[in-house]
């Protein structure tokens, strides 16, 4: 059934750039770090995640961002939802080593592609059915990546998530000691290092559609598929 809804959702993305194609193209080469998307996030089970971009005076912008996942352990299964804040602030490289100058020879380079680095925090809620067990998690939220390509046509983008990160796992009963339930979990913090690799259409200048993979050191491989409202 989830393989059937995903292949819907590639057929409606793919057929959105047949409709809109003769919409005017954005004004500006630049990336757009200003937008409302929606994405549908597959691991053990697809569920929906949210996402918006304000941009701020210069090179700074704004990004608040809300996930769920349902996680697999063993026989049983919980739900994480990951709220996060972020500050970024994105460059083209070339704006950045705008020129180079060495014994009098001036290098100037191209904005080829854009960096980025976003810094805040996430507050993970951890529910499941497993001896009632509930649990916040608040943690620091580090993400760095390079876009690249064209921002009127198809953009890639590569990024690396250094957060601390947590599961859930068995509390284990002490030697010698009587412990009053059968099962009891616990937060296990762990610091994981996310890859991230994805491209995104541009259909016009107000919408685009977008698909990422995500690995994980602790959780398995996740796919995203949404779309986005630029503006």
């Amino acid at each position: 059934m989830i393989m059937k809804l995903n292949i819907s959702f590639l057929l409606f993305f793919l057929l959105i750039p047949m409709v809109n194609s003769n919409e005017e193209e954005k004004e500006s080469d630049e990336f757009e770090y200003s937008a409302l998307g929606i994405n549908f996030v597959q691991t053990d089970k697809t569920e929906l995640g949210l996402k918006i971009s304000i941009p701020l005076p210069g090179n700074l912008y704004l990004v608040g961002e809300r996930n769920a996942e349902d996680i697999d352990i063993e026989n049983d299964s919980y739900e994480r939802i990951i709220n996060s804040v972020r500050l970024g602030v994105h460059a083209g490289i070339g704006d950045i080593f705008s020129s180079i100058s060495s014994n009098g020879i001036q290098i100037d380079i191209a904005n080829i592609f854009d960096v980025y680095t976003e810094i805040g925090i996430k507050s993970t809620a951890y529910e499941t059915d497993i001896n009632s067990f509930s649990e916040d998690d608040s943690q620091a939220n580090v993400i760095a990546g390079i876009r690249f390509g064209n921002p009127n046509g198809w953009e890639g983008n590569v990024f690396l998530d250094l957060s601390k990160d947590s599961e859930i796992k068995i509390k284990e009963c002490p030697i010698n000691q009587v412990c009053t339930e059968a099962i009891e979990y616990e937060l296990n913090d762990k610091t994981d290092s996310k890859f991230g690799a994805g491209v995104l259409y541009n259909i016009n200048k107000r919408s685009a559609v977008k698909v990422e993979m995500i690995s994980s050191d602790i959780f398995d491989t996740a796919i995203k598929i949404g779309y986005q409202l630029n503006f």
